[in-house]
């Protein structure tokens, strides 16, 4: 009877290495295909999120979902922060904001969470992460806070009109004439976080402070859904055409470039 013969050193190392190829192929293959499927998912929540603000504009004469509101219709100083992605009540409660009964049968914490968006924390305390901005800059209508010299006014009177709209405060689904290459949702991005407000980086009248903490974040590229339900994928992140004249705290609040914006002016948040 033949004895049993043990690997040898050679052998062994040979198992060993063909084990270390076989690692260093899969695991790339892995991360790559993990990737994509984010990416999947997050084009699926942005196309969700359009349908449902054209549907609300399809409803309320053309107008889009405000991006922010405070207070009730009735009450501005009722306490309540209504913003498109989540309402939080005069009594700390957060719910599914102002979008949300549009897109029916749709689990807001799943859809408004990009899961590129890790490790993030919400630009806005308490509120639950929102890992998507939405084209407040132009699209949205977006109201001031109030005070209390405001008694009396509903939340509606607070909403601000937009220089760059030439006074208006918003602009209406008839008047998105550029409506597949105009962003109206996309992946937020800020330095340590996501703000859930699209700027644009002209950002007339509104302030260059508000507009780089309002870009689009850029991991391997940032997907953006048009005002036609259309979903993109932009590689190349933009400073903004006034980067270089402004002040180092400003242009730094966007992490550049790791964010950026889609385009070096307005004309990717632009509908007209």
């Amino acid at each position: 009877m033949n004895a049993r013969r043990g690997f040898t050193m050679v052998e062994v190392l040979t198992v060993i290495a063909i084990i270390g190829t076989l690692t260093a192929l899969l695991v790339p293959m892995a991360a790559r295909a993990q990737d994509a499927a984010m990416r999947a998912t997050c084009m699926a929540h942005l196309r969700q999120l359009g349908l449902g603000a054209v549907s609300h504009a399809s409803e309320h004469k053309g107008v889009f979902p405000a991006a922010l509101l405070y207070g009730t219709n009735d009450d501005c100083l009722s306490g309540d922060v209504r913003a498109w992605d989540w309402h939080r009540h005069a009594n700390g409660s957060v719910t599914p904001g102002l979008l949300w009964s549009h897109v029916p049968g749709v689990n807001a914490h799943g859809v408004l969470h990009c899961p590129t968006a890790i490790a993030v924390d919400a630009s806005w305390s308490g509120d639950p992460v929102t890992g998507y901005n939405y084209n407040t800059g132009f699209i949205a209508a977006e109201a001031r806070m109030p005070h209390g010299g405001d008694a009396g006014s509903g939340a509606g009177d607070l909403v601000q009109p937009k220089a760059n709209l030439d006074g208006d405060t918003h602009v209406p689904l008839a008047r998105c004439r550029r409506s597949a290459n105009t962003a109206l949702f996309g992946m937020g991005g800020r330095r340590g976080g996501v703000n859930k407000f699209m700027r644009s980086p002209e950002n007339v009248g509104t302030g260059y402070d508000l507009a780089y903490a309002g870009g689009q974040a850029f991991p391997n590229g940032s997907n953006w859904v048009g005002v036609d339900g259309s979903v993109w994928t932009s590689q190349l992140p933009h400073k903004g055409m006034h980067a270089d004249a402004l002040p180092v705290w400003i242009v730094d609040q966007l992490n550049f470039p790791r964010n950026g914006f889609l385009s070096d002016d307005a004309s990717a948040y632009d509908p007209r």
